[in-house]
């Protein structure tokens, strides 16, 4: 199996994926960080400027640990794209098909505040 270097690296399976795919360190920085994260079943939060390469860094682990991942959204449009293109693309790099659900609509954008009330419920 791959390692994260292998797949955000030169040669990887993204870069074969994609033409214009561009080797980014922040992908393999926040891909690292929210791989760790899954497997010790944390909830990750991904934050990052326009052209880091956000999308691909949390696909990428999503995709890997086989668990059930919620992703959210701020818009509709972002939202369509990860369905659409980014997830299918992604994961026929990877070889590994993904069963996915697209919910739309404010009452199922999760937001910090959101995120907050079901840990303390999942916790009591």
């Amino acid at each position: 199996m791959l390692d994260l270097e292998d797949i955000f690296g030169h040669g990887g399976p993204l870069e074969r994926a994609l033409p214009d795919f561009k080797v980014r360190r922040e992908q393999l920085a926040h891909g690292g960080t929210r791989g760790r994260r899954a497997r010790r079943t944390r909830i990750p939060v991904v934050e990052a400027g326009t052209g880091t390469g956000k999308t691909f860094a949390y696909l990428v682990p999503a995709l890997l640990c086989g668990a059930r991942v919620l992703i959210s959204t701020g818009t509709r449009t972002l939202q369509d794209q990860l369905f659409s293109k980014d997830l299918p693309l992604v994961a026929a790099a990877l070889g590994r098909p993904a069963r996915v659900a697209l919910l739309k609509g404010r009452a199922n954008y999760l937001c910090r505040y959101r995120l907050a009330r079901a840990d303390q419920a999942v916790s009591n």
